[in-house]
């Protein structure tokens, strides 16, 4: 039987901008831009709680230190092979529209190489866009 490793990112927008991360070189997608997010962990379906949900707020702020207040919108789910352990991997996209989160960024230096605000357009035409960021952008409109 084939299983998924479960993730979770979420696309944080404000205004017309993105926050989307560079993690470091040398890790899962290192060096490209992509939002923030990781691994569903077993904690974040506790007391039947959404476990998706928590578990991108957990990524969200252990990565970026942005505790969200604002809702989540599901966008989207696709799945992938992961080249270098081979493991299918589900991922589960969210969309959230900043109005009440305070937007005081503390990025972990282990997970997050950089944290850029960047236009759709700006995305796209970054160097280190890799071609899925741009589709689950564009569901994010």
């Amino acid at each position: 039987m084939s299983t998924f490793l479960c993730v979770t990112e979420c696309a944080i927008k404000h205004e017309d901008r993105f926050l989307m991360i560079t993690r470091p070189e040398g890790t899962h997608a290192g060096g490209i831009l992509s939002f923030p997010g990781g691994k569903v962990d077993y904690s974040d379906g506790e007391n039947a709680a959404d476990i998706l949900v928590n578990a991108v707020k957990r990524e969200v702020f252990e990565e970026l230190g942005l505790q969200l207040i604002d809702p989540l919108r599901y966008v989207t789910s696709s799945f992938f092979v992961d080249t270098v352990t081979e493991r299918k991997v589900l991922d589960t996209i969210f969309l959230c529209d900043i109005k009440k989160t305070k937007l005081t960024i503390i990025p972990s230096k282990r997970e997050v190489a950089a944290f850029h605000w960047l236009t759709f357009e700006e995305i796209n035409r970054h160097a280190n866009c890799p071609p899925w960021l741009g589709k689950y952008l564009e569901k994010c409109l």
